[in-house]
C-alpha cells in the first residue's frame, strides 16, 4: 500500500484511496461539526481544545506512542491536533481567511489529508495526556474528531464500520452470530460448566422482566469464553433473575464501535441496543467485561431521555460491580487460595479514566487472589496496553508491529516489573491486545477476566 504517514497502515487503499481528491469534502465536513446543533456529544470541549493549546509538551511525556517511538515527533500528541488546527486556522477563523500561509494557516494539500488520516490511527484515544495537561486539553478527543469528519466523508476502518457497527445492526452483533449458533455455544458452556466443577447451570435467554439482563461482547462468545463461563457460573451461585438475550430479540452485543470513530455509527447502534432492552423490561442492565461499551451506556442516559422523552426505565451497572458487591454481602463465598499464583491487574482506559472504575475490581481481586500485586503506575495514570479505540482488531500492513513497538513494549515491561504471572483486565480489546503482547515478547504469564478468576475461588459446599 501506498506510504501516506509513515511505514504503517492502519485504513486500506480501497478504504482511503489515497490518490482520489478529498480535501473540499473534508473541510466541509469539518464546518458541519463545528456547529454546535450537528456536533451535540463534544462540542465545547473540541472547541476549547482547539483554541486553548499553548503546546507546552506536558502531554508528549505522557503519551505511551511518543516516548516508546523513542520520542517521535509525528507521534506527539500536539502534533497531531496540530494537523487540523492548520486546517482550522486557515479555513475557519477571521485571520486565516485574510492573511492566507500566516501563523501556520496554510492551504491544505491532498497529502496532508491522507497523511492526517492515517495519523488519527497511530491514537488509542487512552486520554492520557488530558489528565496531565495544565488547560485541561484532550488531544485524545481531537482524535476522535478528525476520525468522525473522515467517517462522515467515506473513511473509517472496516474492522470497524463494515464488520463492525453495520454488522452489529444487521445481524444483532459484530460476530454475525445467529440465534442458533448462539445457543449452541451456551449449550457447550453449561456443559463445560458442569463437567469442570460438577455443579448444575442454567443459562435463560431471552426472559422478559427479570432483575439483571447481562449482556457481553459478543467476541467474548468466541475468543474469550471464559470470561462469559465465570459471568455464568457466578449468576448461577447467587441465584439470580436473570437471562442473556439472543438476536432474535434484536442486537445481543454490548460493543458500539461508533464510539471511536463516529457519532452517526454510535446512535444508530444505542437505538438500536436501546429498543432490544426496552422489548426485555429488565430491571437492571449488567455491562459484561467490556471497557468502551459501559462509558457508551453512560452516554445514552442523555440519549433516552431525547429519544423516549425519559429518564431510563431501568438501572445500568457492571458485572464487577455486582461481583463486589455481592462478595461484601456474602452471596459469593470464596477462597483466595484457589487463585495461589501472583496476580496483577491493568486498569483499562474506558473503565478507568473515562469511567472512573478503580476500586471495585481491586478489591475483588484482592478477595479472590492469594498474591495480588499491583502495576506501577496505575489507576487514572496506567498505560493503555494499545488494544483501545479498535486497535485489538486491526492487524493489516504490519499495524500489529506498530502496536507492540509502541503501546505493547511499555505495557510488557511494566508486567514484567510486577513479576505476576497472571495479568487480570476488564475489557475485551484489553484482552484481544495482552494476547499478542505474550506472543509478541515471549512473556510466561497469560491474561485472564476478573470474573473468571473469581468463578475459579468460589466455594461450594
Amino acid at each position: 500500500m501506498m506510504k501516506v504517514f509513515d511505514e504503517y497502515r492502519a485504513l486500506s487503499d480501497d478504504t482511503l484511496k489515497p490518490d482520489q481528491p478529498k480535501a473540499k469534502r473534508f473541510i466541509e465536513a469539518m464546518r458541519k461539526f463545528l456547529d454546535k446543533k450537528e456536533n451535540w456529544t463534544f462540542w465545547l470541549p473540541y472547541i476549547l481544545t482547539l483554541e486553548l493549546c499553548v503546546k507546552c509538551g506536558t502531554c508528549g511525556e505522557a503519551c505511551p506512542v511518543y516516548t516508546a517511538s523513542g520520542r517521535k515527533e509525528i507521534y506527539h500528541p500536539v502534533y497531531r491536533s496540530e494537523m487540523l488546527r492548520r486546517i482550522w486556522k486557515r479555513y475557519f477563523t477571521l485571520s486565516g481567511k485574510i492573511f492566507r500561509g500566516l501563523a501556520g494557516a496554510k492551504d491544505v494539500t491532498e497529502d496532508d489529508i491522507n497523511a492526517l488520516a492515517e495519523a488519527v490511527w497511530r491514537c488509542t484515544v487512552c486520554r492520557r495526556c488530558a489528565m496531565v495537561c495544565p488547560l485541561a486539553i484532550d488531544n485524545g478527543l481531537i482524535t476522535r474528531e478528525i476520525r468522525k469528519i473522515f467517517d462522515a466523508i467515506g473513511i473509517a476502518p472496516d474492522e470497524l464500520k463494515e464488520n463492525g457497527t453495520r454488522a452489529q445492526i444487521q445481524y444483532g452483533n459484530a460476530t454475525k452470530t445467529p440465534t442458533e449458533a448462539f445457543k449452541d455455544t451456551l449449550e457447550f458452556i453449561k456443559e463445560d460448566i458442569e463437567d469442570m466443577k460438577g455443579v448444575s447451570v442454567e443459562i435463560p435467554v431471552d426472559k422478559k422482566g427479570v432483575d439483571y439482563l447481562v449482556i457481553n461482547n459478543a467476541g467474548d462468545y468466541i475468543a474469550f469464553m471464559e470470561t462469559v463461563m465465570g459471568i455464568v457460573e457466578i449468576m448461577n451461585y447467587v441465584n439470580a433473575d436473570w437471562t442473556l438475550n439472543t438476536p432474535d430479540t434484536g442486537v445481543n452485543d454490548v460493543v458500539n464501535y461508533g464510539l471511536f470513530y463516529s457519532d452517526a455509527e454510535l446512535v444508530a447502534v444505542a437505538k438500536a441496543q436501546l429498543e432490544t432492552i426496552r422489548k426485555l423490561k429488565p430491571k437492571v442492565v449488567v455491562i459484561g467485561e467490556c471497557g468502551h461499551a459501559y462509558d457508551s451506556f453512560i452516554l445514552y442516559k442523555k440519549l433516552y431521555k431525547e429519544m423516549y422523552g425519559e429518564e431510563m426505565p431501568f438501572k445500568l451497572t457492571h458485572i464487577v460491580a455486582l461481583i463486589d458487591r455481592w462478595i461484601r454481602e456474602g452471596k459469593l463465598k470464596v477462597d483466595k487460595n484457589k487463585n495461589p499464583e501472583p496476580v496483577t491487574f491493568h486498569d483499562s482506559c474506558k473503565w478507568g479514566r473515562c469511567a472512573g472504575v478503580y476500586e471495585e475490581p481491586r478489591r475483588v481481586l484482592k478477595a479472590v487472589c492469594k498474591d495480588f500485586r499491583e502495576m506501577y503506575p496505575n489507576r487514572e495514570m496506567n498505560y493503555c496496553c494499545g488494544g483501545g479505540s479498535g486497535f485489538a482488531i486491526m492487524f493489516k500492513d504490519e499495524f500489529l508491529k506498530f502496536r507492540m513497538e509502541t503501546y505493547g513494549r511499555i505495557k510488557a515491561e511494566q508486567i514484567k516489573a510486577t513479576g505476576a504471572s497472571v495479568v487480570a483486565t476488564m475489557c475485551a480489546n484489553c484482552k484481544g491486545q495482552f494476547r499478542e503482547i505474550i506472543k509478541y515478547f515471549n512473556l510466561p504469564v497469560r491474561y485472564a477476566g476478573v470474573s473468571e478468576l473469581v468463578a475459579n475461588a468460589l466455594v461450594y459446599k
